[in-house]
């Protein structure tokens, strides 16, 4: 009888150390871990912080290698770069919507100016599209700084601040912000030796529609850094535009839409457009797809020119989108988008002979970056 006791008060006792135990781990948890997991967190972010360093002095160190070929010693392309490290466009007034667009189109063309100075500065023998693609990677080395600093600005407050918040909103997307970096630095080799990239596509599709039925056509620049091909396809008149090559520019496609438009009066039966865009998870690598509207990513100022003139004249807009993930458009291009090109040209052919009759003129305009694409 007094066995089976001791046993009973010896289990009662074990059970109640258990739960006490058990409620102290749970003390100790809501006291300290939130504090392990922001250090767990800290020590991701100062790992990533590393690799965003040495990525950042890699892709420095490509620019240094290649502009200093072109005129100045590395020490002072390094000095110079160094210098506009942190260079940036302050976005203007937009409480007052009037002139928003104009005073946006004067802040990026004064950026672009400022650079055009610092690149013939560092590099004054490169030819034009040499130099052109020196201002490419001048700018990724800009990108992978302003990527570094801003992770380094949530690390420390971080650190200092014991905030989990900020710390924690860096870690979810470190992935992503690595890929990115790694994306740029890439871009970097790309426009030092001159290869398409994935955001070339657009100027592609222009330069092999032209070499199908004229490959010796001579272009005219009709607008900045914007080639005119005159093609005749089916009786239809097309006016093809694309960013001038072999050289990295993007040019100023608003500005040649909107003058081969108003040259005509608005005789213009349609305008095509091309570009790469970006895909969502799951979707296949250069699927195509048509869209209704101006296919273009810049910050405003170019599809604002080609939205305001097409509308003015009534003139409809189809843009054919082959979609990449966003980080494909800085890199090499791969092979299934360069094959996409020829697939996007049938295409327009279609659009041609479906949606336009004998007789009429037409735009197709291969929006994107044209290094390595004549």
């Amino acid at each position: 009888m007094v066995e089976p006791m001791l046993a009973l008060l010896q289990d009662q006792g074990s059970n109640l150390i258990q739960w006490f135990l058990f409620i102290v781990m749970l003390f100790l948890i809501q006291i300290f871990g939130m504090k392990i997991q922001a250090w767990m967190g800290l020590s991701d972010i100062a790992r990533a912080l590393d690799k965003l360093w040495n990525l950042n002095q890699s892709a420095s160190k490509m620019f240094i290698e290649e502009a200093s070929k072109y005129g100045k010693g590395k020490e002072d392309v390094d000095r110079i770069l160094s210098r506009y490290k942190g260079f940036g466009i302050i976005e203007p007034v937009y409480l007052d919507p009037v002139g928003a667009i104009k005073k946006l189109e004067h802040l990026l063309n004064t950026a672009k100016w400022r650079i055009d100075e610092v690149l013939w500065e560092i590099a004054p023998k490169a030819q034009k599209h040499i130099h052109s693609n020196l201002k490419d990677m001048f700018l990724s080395c800009l990108t992978l700084d302003y990527i570094y600093r801003i992770v380094r600005h949530y690390f420390i407050m971080g650190r200092k601040t014991q905030n989990f918040y900020y710390i924690f909103q860096v870690q979810m997307v470190l992935p992503e912000i690595m890929k990115i970096a790694k994306a740029y630095h890439t871009s970097v080799d790309a426009f030092r030796r001159g290869t398409p990239i994935g955001d070339g596509l657009g100027p592609l599709v222009v330069a092999r529609f032209v070499s199908e039925y004229n490959p010796n056509l001579e272009a005219e620049e009709i607008a900045e850094n914007i080639s005119l091909y005159r093609v005749t396809y089916e009786g239809r008149n097309v006016l093809l535009v694309k960013a001038k090559g072999p050289g990295g520019e993007v040019g100023k496609p608003g500005d040649a839409i909107k003058r081969l438009i108003e040259m005509r009066s608005g005789a213009i039966s349609r305008i095509i457009m091309v570009d790469a865009g970006g895909k969502l998870e799951g979707e296949p690598t250069a699927e195509i797809t048509e869209y209704v509207g101006a296919a273009i990513g810049d910050p405003g100022p170019e599809k604002y020119k080609i939205e305001e003139v097409a509308t003015k004249y009534q003139i409809p807009i189809d843009s054919i989108v082959v979609k990449m993930d966003p980080l494909d458009a800085i890199a090499i291009m791969k092979k299934e988008i360069s094959l996409a090109a020829d697939s996007v040209v049938d295409r327009i052919k279609r659009i041609l002979e479906e949606r336009t009759h004998e007789g009429d003129t037409v735009i197709v305009a291969g929006i994107g970056n044209s290094i390595g694409i004549r």
